[in-house]
């Protein structure tokens, strides 16, 4: 099988402080692949430097920050979690999360970072396939946890910061305590701990497409791999500070951002969550020099009325996955900064990137990093090589080791069923031309993108059968305004009838907002195929017994709702 793209761009930049030596050299290290290695790296070279600030508080150095991961690392070890045990976070942007991430991982552990916006099933699912024992979770978003006790058998334990306002079924302990010291006997065991970088790092769960989500288990070496490839992509110096605002549950923001300014040594400005309208004051007091959006938020911030402010915001370069099309060039000029694409997955990183000294070409993610990855685009039944402008599957493998996903945690039908023929099959469409330039076309798979979130049809398809007058349902994508998608849940009714607020109480309640359908359509019988399977791209065309739009209806749910 063929394989395509120019050389990859490894290190060129003298100014990288800790990506600027050769390729075989960084290959002979491979035993620093780890978060533990690069955060003590930092802590021991630039103790007094910046390296965290949240919002508008105080400014953490490394040293410090090393001072409290340590701290709550020995806590941890004295409570029982042990090499290799998963410990879930359901917390918001926080320095707390961001101690308690590197915690885990400082002893060996996993963790699970757990989108804080899952009700019902969907939060059962996560914390049940990792087995999670320990949780550590905000005081204010405990109720969804409270309200599945019953549900889930493997916690035994929470770790709560700040004050829950529920009793809790749980022995509880005070983040506050676990961060603010250990004894000398504590610090030792943890220091004694070595990681190495074929060792599990992270469960992070994405959607399921046929199925519940799937955790996606990545070793040290991917998640350092990952944050090298971001910090040689967007020349990131100790000198810059990164502009966070992706929540910390989601590998982007996570491996992306802070482990990619972790391990340049540079500062974290890191916000609470992405606001349209703060964008462009949040960019200006950080000072921030780099910063990641995804495509729908670039988009919502160029729809904002342009204001003397926008010549001031001092990012010079940022990731955009993917830049809408139709505003890129305008959105360079107007906040006068460098925006590259990139194509990736949680399973195998950023194999495809734009690079800064290139001029983009409209719709590509760009060019294979070819001395890290092999990408092809095959025909989806025969996993045959396809030639150029030819649409395809992307397929793609890593040419060193712990430089991909270990696997789909306890789903090992569905890691061999990606992993066929030796490549990691995406479930997306693509092509590349004559001179090795990428473009992404579509999801051949039954994802829905809403807002920056992949959402299982699925899990939304489950949610609806229960409740009782719903015999069949089907979950479907439909383009929204602002692009990505909105959610249009067709169902099949016992009487031809739905009463559509009693229904939408059901969903919110037991969906994350970003999850709950906008459009509802009751159908007497879906299209299917011979062997039964609803055809879903013949549903959009179908014609339905009545449709419905909350939004038109004036109802709105959002993060709070």
């Amino acid at each position: 099988m063929a394989t395509h793209g120019a050389t990859g761009q490894i290190a060129t930049s003298a100014n990288l402080d800790c990506v600027s030596a050769p390729l075989q050299e960084i290959l002979s290290r491979q035993d620093d692949w780890t978060l533990p290695k690069t955060l003590r790296a930092q802590a021991a070279k630039r103790p007094s430097a910046p390296a965290l600030q949240f919002e508008n508080g105080a400014t953490l150095s490394y040293a410090e920050l090393l001072q409290r991961v340590e701290a709550f690392s020995a806590n941890l070890l004295s409570m029982g979690v042990a090499r290799g045990d998963r410990v879930a976070l359901v917390m918001e942007n926080s320095i707390e999360m961001v101690v308690a991430w590197c915690a885990i991982n400082l002893i060996a552990a996993v963790e699970v970072p757990v989108n804080h916006a899952l009700r019902g099933r969907f939060l059962t699912h996560v914390l049940e396939n990792s087995a999670a024992e320990i949780v550590i979770i905000d005081g204010g978003l405990i109720g969804p946890l409270v309200d599945i006790k019953d549900d889930v058998t493997c916690v035994k334990h929470l770790v709560v910061n700040g004050a829950p306002k529920l009793p809790l079924p749980w022995p509880v302990s005070d983040f506050d305590t676990l961060i603010a010291g250990c004894d000398d006997a504590g610090l030792e065991r943890v220091r004694a701990i070595d990681v190495a970088p074929d060792e599990p790092a992270a469960i992070i769960y994405t959607s399921g497409t046929t199925g519940p989500a799937k955790g996606v288990l990545l070793p040290h070496g991917q998640m350092w791999a990952w944050a090298y490839h971001m910090c040689d992509a967007l020349r990131i110096t100790h000198e810059d500070v990164y502009l966070v605002v992706l929540p910390l549950f989601h590998g982007n923001a996570q491996i992306m951002q802070v482990y990619a300014a972790m391990m340049a040594g540079a500062k974290v400005a890191l916000y609470k969550r992405f606001s349209t309208s703060r964008w462009v004051d949040q960019a200006i007091e950080s000072k921030a020099t780099v910063s990641s959006l995804l495509g729908v938020m670039a988009q919502f911030i160029f729809d904002q009325k342009p204001c003397d402010k926008d010549a001031h915001v001092p990012i010079s370069r940022m990731v955009t996955i993917p830049m809408p099309a139709a505003i890129g060039e305008r959105f360079r000029r107007r906040f006068n900064v460098a925006c590259i694409e990139a194509y990736g997955m949680t399973e195998i990183c950023l194999p495809i990137m734009q690079r800064l000294n290139e001029e983009p070409r409209p719709g590509s993610c760009g060019r294979v990093i070819e001395d890290w990855f092999e990408v092809a685009i095959v025909d989806p039944e025969t996993d045959r090589d396809l030639p150029p402008n030819t649409v395809g599957e992307i397929v793609v493998r890593p040419k060193h080791p712990c430089t991909m996903m270990l696997d789909y945690f306890r789903m090992p039908e569905r890691t061999l069923k990606a992993w066929r023929n030796l490549w990691f099959h995406t479930g997306d469409s693509g092509k590349y031309d004559e001179d090795g330039y990428y473009y992404f076309v579509d999801r051949l798979q039954d994802r829905i993108r809403r807002r920056g979130e992949n959402i299982s049809s699925y899990e939304i398809e489950a949610v609806a059968a229960e409740f009782e007058n719903v015999l069949e349902a089907a979950a479907i994508a439909v383009p929204a305004a602002e692009g990505d998608d909105d959610i249009e849940l067709c169902v099949v009714t016992r009487d031809g009838t739905l009463d559509y607020l009693v229904f939408l109480e059901h969903c919110r309640k037991r969906m994350a907002h970003f999850a709950v359908p906008r459009y509802f359509r009751v159908f007497n019988e879906f299209p299917k195929t011979p062997n039964g399977k609803v055809l879903k791209r013949e549903l959009r065309q179908s014609s339905a017994l009545s449709t419905w739009d909350r939004v038109a209806a004036g109802i709105h749910i959002g993060r709070d709702s």
